[in-house]
């Protein structure tokens, strides 16, 4: 599972990252900086919460987007 995604960075809102998902689940993100060797984790502590991390003294987080369950199983 390898998707890209767009990181907020909390402190400069207007400085996003891009990366790629390399491993998710539940409570935690594996994710990787393209063109680059650096990989770092996102945690959260309920499936309501955001993710949250930091990488190089600056603060990230991540908002899925919900899936319409209803939705998705009718089709």
């Amino acid at each position: 599972m390898e998707r890209r995604i767009t990181l907020t960075d909390i402190d400069r809102p207007g400085e996003a990252l891009e990366v790629d998902i390399i491993a998710a689940d539940e409570a935690s993100l594996t994710l990787a900086v393209p063109n680059t060797s650096v990989q770092f984790r996102l945690f959260r502590h309920s499936r309501q919460a955001p993710y949250q991390g930091s990488l190089g003294g600056r603060s990230f987080c991540f908002i899925p987007r919900a899936v319409d369950t209803k939705a998705a199983a009718r089709q």
